[in-house]
């Protein structure tokens, strides 16, 4: 096969994506890879999604694998004496938490596996509250199940792992491309037939749908379900977008848990007799809830530095009616009420440490100050890998030194984002995506402020961050309520605390920085298992500054 009927074949392959993409292009692409018919299909296809990607193409792995088959004379990556190449792994937990693994080409033919594999959980029993729920991370989607909790008189659950997929190959990030049409064939075998709640599809549904425009840096496709959420937001008002108040977020569970919530009279605690739903045909998207108008969106963080980019998308009509047929399913497969729901959805932002952190160098020096030692000397006491002293350090690194040093706030040794890398508070929608996934607040104001509005300061602060301890200590069953609290109440103290700043004649810029939490002692040792003295986690940096001064 030559190389100008190789580029016959890349140009016609790639015209449906690339209309502008032309022959003579081709057969650029083509002379530069040195086709060889014997090279194996996935590593030209590497080469090639290289190639392309240098041209402005991005060209999904599977569609990779299938163009460097053509190219090298066969009709599909699979076909011929080839046999298909395992793209998925689907791994679940038999008895005594043995792992079994099976392999799978394509999400088409992993979908019957998984509607056989559910119909044996509830065969076992393993469904007890009739919930099946899906989290997403970057390498995994894993499959869990609410279980009650022995001797937990608040009726709180906790999760139990049942299994997962995962992709085969490193470099495939369009994993989840097909995904979508697989777990909705689950969903409906365990919906439709009254079996069992799938929770965490909606997310991925409608990133996959979200039609995003090539190159653009706010797109959402379905790999972005690692940071994403539904929002339920209170709006009387289709006019003004910002007549109303946030609900929920999470998962559909949790957002329909938490509008019946908030549907509670507030003297007696009682829900409505009825609740009547129903989606308009005119206008955007949304609930009529007992004549309250409630509108869904999907919100997607994208992790950029201190402060995340956020892609805030209302859905439709037809979503709505999605999401309300699904809800009237799961209130007949729940006799009712919903007896699981998250607080707080996990997401791959600010779930775990990054790789690196950026410290304070003035600080850390001080530190080594402080124990009489210098960046060398410490290196050569403790037998220290030798490193440049430099602001970017491995999160390893720094944590054995603060452990070495035996500092007492290790939280200084972080590098504060200088006002650039910080966002300034326009409303509180910020707030809402990163409220619930930090742990402590830590603050700055301007040096010259009078001493009332210091104190006034110091008490919104400190109230806020009241707030944010008591979430927390709820969410985590260290404290119950006789009445659950709607997280309504919750996201508000972000409302409270921006009125507060407008208030004094400040404004707020916020960011996300590291934040260590001692255990003192709360973690027991393990043989042979490293235990650091704190736990990760991150803060919230406040900083206000006057209104009118320049940015």
């Amino acid at each position: 096969m030559s190389d100008e009927a190789r580029a016959g074949t890349l140009w016609t392959f790639l015209q449906s994506q690339a209309p502008r993409f032309t022959f003579d292009e081709a057969l650029e692409v083509v002379q530069s890879l040195h086709v060889d018919p014997r090279e194996d299909h996935k590593t030209l296809a590497k080469r090639l999604r290289k190639a392309l990607q240098a041209r402005g193409i991005a060209l999904k792995h599977v569609n990779s694998l299938h163009a460097a088959a053509q190219l090298t004379g066969s009709t599909s990556w699979h076909t011929d004496s080839e046999p298909p190449v395992p793209r998925l792994q689907f791994y679940v937990f038999d008895g005594g938490y043995q792992l079994r693994h099976s392999e799978f080409a394509t999400w088409s033919e992993l979908a019957d596996a998984l509607r056989d594999w559910a119909d044996k959980l509830r065969a076992r029993g393993q469904l007890p509250l009739g919930v099946l729920t899906m989290n997403f991370t970057g390498r995994s989607l894993n499959f869990s199940v609410p279980v009650p909790k022995e001797g937990d008189a608040a009726g709180r659950n906790e999760m139990w792992p049942l299994g997962g997929v995962t992709p085969m190959l490193e470099d495939d990030i369009d994993w989840l491309a097909d995904a979508p049409a697989a777990l909705e064939k689950l969903r409906r075998h365990l919906e439709e037939t009254g079996k069992a709640v799938l929770d965490g599809y909606a997310a991925l549904k409608l990133c996959a749908n979200a039609y995003p425009i090539p190159g653009d840096i706010n797109a959402v496709t379905a790999s972005d379900v690692v940071n994403s959420e539904l929002v339920l937001v209170f709006e009387p008002d289709e006019d003004d977008p910002h007549s109303g108040y946030e609900i929920a977020r999470g998962d559909e569970l949790t957002c329909w848990h938490q509008l019946e919530l908030s549907l509670r009279e507030d003297g007696t605690n009682r829900k409505p007799d009825q609740v009547d739903i129903y989606v308009p045909r005119e206008g955007v998207g949304a609930w009529l809830v007992n004549g309250k108008r409630y509108v869904w969106a999907v919100e997607t963080l994208k992790p950029n530095g201190f402060v995340p980019g956020r892609v805030h998308r209302q859905i439709g009509p037809h979503d709505c009616e999605r999401l309300l047929r699904r809800y009237k399913l799961a209130k007949r497969i729940h006799s009712g009420g919903f007896r699981h729901h998250d607080f707080t959805k996990r997401v791959d932002y600010l779930s775990g440490p990054p790789d690196t952190w950026r410290v304070d160098l003035h600080r850390v020096l001080h530190m080594l100050a402080k124990a009489d030692l210098t960046w060398d000397s410490y290196i050569e006491k403790f037998g220290v890998e030798p490193r440049a002293m430099e602001k970017n350090l491995p999160v390893g690194f720094v944590m054995q030194m603060l452990e070495d040093l035996k500092v007492d706030n290790p939280n200084q040794a972080f590098a504060w984002p200088t006002l650039a890398e910080m966002e300034l508070v326009t409303d509180d929608k910020l707030l809402y995506s990163l409220l619930p996934r930090v742990d402590a607040v830590r603050y700055a104001k301007p040096k010259d402020l009078d001493p009332e509005t210091t104190t006034a300061v110091t008490e919104a602060i400190d109230q806020f961050a009241s707030g944010l301890n008591l979430q927390k200590m709820i969410s985590a069953g260290a404290m119950s309520m006789e009445n659950e609290l709607p997280y309504l109440v919750y996201a508000s103290d972000a409302q409270e605390l921006r009125a507060s700043a407008d208030a004094l004649g400040l404004k707020m810029y916020v960011a996300v920085s590291p934040h260590l939490i001692p255990m003192n002692g709360l973690m027991p040792e393990v043989p042979g298992v490293k235990t650091w003295p704190w736990a990760f986690g991150h803060a919230l940096i406040v900083r206000f500054e006057r209104q009118g001064d320049a940015q």
